[in-house]
């Protein structure tokens, strides 16, 4: 008998070749798109973080302002800031350190007499900042301050 030659059976080229790149592929898109989120999140909570430390620091400015006028009663009249300024020297360092504490830091203190006619006043204070992005912020307090008043 002679040798036949033998036949090979030929498989039919497979469709899938370029799936495995694909997946890949995919899950690098899948990743990025995650990496992106985490970032955002990120810097959102940092400008919100900024923001409530600031906002924390112009309370305790507004209040420290307040025991400052609390301590100097008879010279109320000299913590008013209108126009960026007062008269009252400790009124003037509270100034200065708004300033430097808070972006573009400013504040304005109005003080109405009693309606009672009792000695003291009625105090409106409100704390100016500018935030990195460029928005005006703004925190008021009013207090009233006198030696003896009950509302």
């Amino acid at each position: 008998m002679p040798d036949r030659p033998r036949r090979t059976l030929r498989r039919a080229p497979r469709r899938a070749g370029g799936f495995v790149l694909l997946e890949a592929l995919v899950a690098i898109l899948l990743f990025v798109l995650g990496v992106m989120g985490i970032l955002g999140l990120q810097a959102s909570m940092t400008r919100s973080q900024t923001e409530s430390s600031l906002r924390s620091e112009a309370a305790y400015l507004a209040q420290e302002l307040i025991g400052l006028m609390w301590a100097d009663i008879p010279n109320l009249t000299g913590f008013a800031i209108a126009s960026g300024s007062c008269t009252a020297t400790s009124c003037q360092r509270w100034l200065e350190k708004a300033k430097t504490a808070l972006p573009s830091g400013s504040a304005t203190v109005a003080i109405a007499a009693l309606a009672d006619g009792s000695t003291g006043s009625d105090v409106d204070i409100t704390v100016t900042w500018t935030m990195p992005g460029g928005e005006a912020r703004r925190y008021m307090t009013r207090s009233t301050i006198a030696l003896s008043h009950t509302p």
